[in-house]
């Protein structure tokens, strides 16, 4: 086994060992399943219960925003919706949440549901970036603004919420690069093909790693289809494949911890990981210096991010087609040294900044802010 390029950290740190076993749950979900049932009516406590009697609806005002989303049975997509219904107060605006389950027909006669009642504004989470620009084009029809969130949509009237994944994913394999002693081997866990998000991390990443290091070398990219017992399941074939396999990154957090049960299974604890999502479950793995480097979206922030953009279309305010949501990237400080005395330097937050920045989604997208907040270039 090679030897950690960084030492470990933090003498107080969790065993990770013990931090996977309570976090055990998150190896058997997938983040996107037709097969998983509505949670139902949300009646969460931040958000008031519009008076119009919609399955999910939050928020009291003139103005309506309806959700179509993936489903509202995931923690990420339920954080979402609860911040989601706090911007729902702040901005006096009504939203109304229904979950396609997985499915794409159910998204689609949503969305087209939201058209036939005249919402104000149209926020998909698209299954499939192609499928939904008919429902995207009957809203058009009827001049109502849409928002695509988190997946690009290219059929001209929507606006795209979505997120600088490239240049992200770019720093994120340069820190990983220089911490392996930029030589080695390498993985990566991926999510569905043809998702933009998933496709511009893999991008990022991938064409960073062959340019800048020559001498490491990209083993594998294995599409997980976001489910994290594949993501499991690819790791423990590369374990056995590439025995000297120095690193693994991942688009996402919840792959990261099923790649780190699967090397743990092994006995292997000379990887180092790096991921994205900025989740505090990865927090532990950060200051033991196993983590690299994760990127923090934040559901809560998101789901905080896009009433506001929404919101703030249906009162009239103009944005470029394209937003992309501020992110922040996560490390120890003794991590930042370390890589900065190699080279690699960024601007970054530590764990506990994370945290707070993670919930302080109102101070950061609220309505006293002004519309240049809700983007970055």
């Amino acid at each position: 086994m090679k030897k950690r390029s960084l030492e470990p950290i933090d003498a107080q740190r969790w065993s990770r060992g013990d931090f996977l076993k309570r976090a055990g749950a998150v190896f058997a979900l997938p983040v996107i399943s037709s097969s998983l049932a509505s949670c139902g009516p949300f009646q969460g406590s931040k958000g008031e219960q519009g008076s119009g009697g919609d399955e999910g609806a939050v928020g009291k005002g003139d103005k309506t925003l309806g959700f179509a989303m993936i489903n509202l049975t995931l923690p990420f997509f339920v954080r979402m919706q609860d911040a989601g219904g706090e911007a729902a107060n702040d901005y006096g605006v009504r939203t109304v949440w229904q979950s396609a389950d997985g499915n794409i027909e159910n998204e689609l006669s949503i969305a087209e549901r939201y058209v036939q009642q005249n919402q104000d504004v149209i926020l998909i989470d698209p299954l499939d970036a192609k499928a939904v620009e008919p429902a995207v084009k009957k809203a058009e029809q009827a001049s109502i603004p849409v928002v695509t969130m988190g997946n690009k949509v290219e059929a001209g009237w929507n606006y795209n919420t979505l997120y600088p994944d490239y240049k992200n994913m770019s720093a994120v394999a340069r820190a990983l690069g220089v911490a392996m002693g930029e030589k080695g081997q390498v993985a990566l866990l991926v999510g569905a093909r043809g998702n933009y998000v998933s496709d511009t991390r893999e991008a990022g990443f991938k064409e960073t790693i062959q340019k800048e290091f020559p001498d490491i070398e990209l083993v594998s990219v294995e599409p997980t289809d976001f489910d994290t017992a594949q993501a499991q399941s690819a790791t423990e074939t590369w374990l056995t494949t590439y025995p000297d396999l120095a690193g693994i990154a991942s688009i996402s957090d919840p792959l990261v911890l099923a790649a780190m049960n699967a090397a743990e299974n092994a006995g292997r604890d000379d990887i180092l990981y790096a991921g994205h999502d900025g989740d505090d479950e990865m927090h532990p793995m950060l200051k033991d210096g196993s983590m690299i480097i994760d990127v923090l979206t934040g559901a809560e922030r998101v789901g905080y991010w896009n009433v506001a953009v929404g919101a703030r279309i249906a009162k009239g305010e103009k944005f470029d087609k394209e937003l992309f949501m501020p992110t922040y990237f996560v490390m120890t400080d003794e991590t930042a040294s370390n890589l900065a005395k190699k080279g690699f330097k960024v601007d970054y937050v530590t764990p506990e900044e994370a945290t707070q920045k993670a919930q302080a989604y109102a101070e950061e997208f609220g309505p006293s802010k002004p519309a240049s907040a809700m983007s970055v270039g």
